[in-house]
């Protein structure tokens, strides 16, 4: 019975996990608190190695500060050119937007969400179908009943 008054807990918490993707900005300058994604030109790779690590493809963060000069953010992620990711914690780096190629917004995926939250939801009752005593597998259901043979 515990398993099955957790499960309504459970199903609300992964959903909010979700799936995001990262689309175009509608604005020219994100606005503070946004997270977002900067795809780094070559140059702008070169540049900012002694900071974000060398070959450096695009850096993911929050935005703290931007204006049509920079853009100042809190890294999350950083990925180098071969898709390899590293894992930041909010180190502070300011990026000279003559380096970015392509500035990108982290928006949740609905689509995407709504089928993660579908699976997680089909699993949990199936789980709970078979070991919450759902019943599936309870009452018998062999081939015998009054025992002759």
């Amino acid at each position: 019975m515990a398993a099955r008054s957790r499960t309504p807990l459970v199903v609300p918490l992964l959903v909010l996990a979700g799936c995001y993707t990262y689309r175009p900005l509608p604005a020219a300058v994100p606005a503070a608190g946004l997270r977002v994604q900067a795809t780094l030109t070559d140059a702008g790779s070169d540049s900012l190695a002694g900071r974000l690590g060398r070959d450096v493809g695009a850096v993911a963060g929050d935005v703290e500060h931007a204006d049509s000069a920079d853009l100042t953010l809190a890294v999350r992620e950083v990925e180098n050119q071969r898709g390899e990711r590293s894992d930041w914690s909010g180190e502070t780096v300011v990026i000279p937007l003559r380096f970015v190629r392509a500035l990108e917004q982290r928006r949740l995926s609905p689509g995407g969400t709504g089928l993660l939250g579908g699976a997680v939801a089909a699993g949990l009752v199936a789980i709970t179908q078979v070991f919450g005593g759902g019943g599936v597998l309870e009452g018998g259901g062999g081939t015998g009943g009054s025992g002759a043979r």
